[in-house]
């Protein structure tokens, strides 16, 4: 995180597992060597990956008077539910009355918060350096972050240089055949160093990652796992314009993703392609680590507009895919991305 000790800091987590009570004081403790100005958060857990931070986490990071002026405005439920709402009316408010906020966020609540109102307004417009560790756990220090984290940077930024100048992808693996547009989408690097106003991402991090076009997705995707767990039996996602039209399987995984979708309509459409760069990510059965392991790619649904796209929902779950190969192209150009689980950068 580069901190220095004249920063302010904020960590949050919620209480889905005891021991994320444990790392927030450790975590708290290690902090206040480096700076004195340092809080922290535990609040109850929100139940899915996506939702937004509850209104406590909002005091602490912005100050009592944004709250009230965002509710006062009926602008804050609707963006703690992810209703239509004003982005423009409520930043303005935000950074009208907005104090101390901090320079650094770490957030490692069970359910993430990466794909939130409330960390691109941190880091697009605070310059906020905020490090997202949904389903952290304490002994993936001696793996996925004991890294050259030099190395996994240029790596992913290479990948997400390449991701921006595409305009296709096709995708394929056993039991899945995926194409969809990424034209005129920004790739992302999610590099593990957070030194400069504005950086973010995952902590285990490794990966590059776009926004696909919304409506353009058309196959199949097989997945075997599940956020964190191996699924007792694989399951399909059928795409059609985008989004998922029949979910095919016998895991009670697929009542819950059914549920979601009849709950929030928008869950079902694509929302990323990433790419792991970690080389020392290797556990499977848990998607923060999973989705870093070289070699293999992530599809998205659900939300994405705080880093390229247009859908806006409270719901963000990623799925591996393992030994893809993966083609990406423009006009005139096309380039094997991934064959069979081997990079080709």
């Amino acid at each position: 995180m580069n901190l220095r000790e004249y920063e302010n800091v904020l960590l949050i987590t919620d209480d889905k597992k005891p021991y994320l009570m444990d790392l927030l004081w450790e975590f708290y403790q290690v902090g206040r060597t480096i700076s004195k100005r340092v809080k922290k958060v535990c609040y109850s857990s929100l139940g899915e990956h996506g939702k937004e931070p509850p209104e406590e986490v909002w005091v602490e990071t912005f100050g009592v008077s944004v709250v009230e002026e965002l509710k006062k405005s009926g602008l804050f439920n609707r963006i703690l539910n992810k209703e239509d709402y004003s982005e423009e009316d409520s930043i303005d408010i935000i950074k009208k009355y907005a104090k101390d906020v901090p320079q650094v966020v770490i957030a490692f609540p069970y359910y993430s918060t990466t794909h939130t109102f409330y960390r691109k307004v941190l880091t697009k417009h605070f310059g906020v350096r905020y490090a997202s560790m949904p389903l952290f756990e304490p002994d993936m220090f001696y793996g996925p972050m004991d890294v050259d984290w030099e190395e996994v940077s240029k790596l992913s930024s290479d990948i997400a240089q390449i991701l921006t100048e595409g305009e296709w992808v096709e995708v394929s693996a056993e039991k899945t055949s995926l194409e969809f547009s990424i034209e005129g989408r920004q790739g992302w690097a999610d590099t593990g160093l957070f030194h400069n106003p504005g950086d973010y991402g995952n902590l285990p991090a490794g990966e590059a990652f776009i926004a696909p076009l919304e409506d353009s997705a058309y196959g199949k995707l097989t997945i075997l796992y599940g956020p964190d767990r191996r699924l007792d039996s694989p399951i399909t996602l059928k795409f059609k314009n985008g989004a998922v039209e029949e979910v095919e399987g016998f895991d009670p995984y697929v009542d819950h993703i059914e549920g979601l979708f009849k709950e929030h309509e928008r869950a079902r459409f694509i929302a990323e392609l990433g790419i792991g760069t970690n080389p020392k990510a290797k556990r499977a059965e848990n998607i923060l680590e999973c989705e870093k392991i070289r070699g293999t790619i992530h599809i998205a649904i659900g939300d994405n507009h705080t880093f390229g796209g247009i859908n806006k929902v409270p719901f963000h779950t990623d799925y591996v895919v393992f030994e893809p190969t993966v083609v990406i192209g423009g006009k005139g150009w096309q380039k094997l991305l991934l064959e069979k689980g081997r990079l080709r950068v």
